[in-house]
């Protein structure tokens, strides 16, 4: 192998490295952005009771 083949597999390696941590940093990030979701998503109850009070609060 002669230099430029050792610089070009070291660069292709690094790229496949950071490529694959990227990929796992957007799945965990995508996994925290369904909870969240979750946890802010209102109830049908909650949003009947909402309706309710603005309701009240218009007439």
């Amino acid at each position: 192998m002669n230099p430029y083949e050792i610089v070009i597999s070291i660069l292709s390696l690094s790229s496949l490295s950071l490529c694959l941590l990227l990929l796992i940093i957007t799945l965990q990030l995508r996994g925290e952005l369904d909870q969240l979701k979750q946890s802010t998503r209102l109830t049908r109850e909650e949003l009947e009771k909402i309706k309710e009070r603005l309701e009240k609060l218009k007439i």
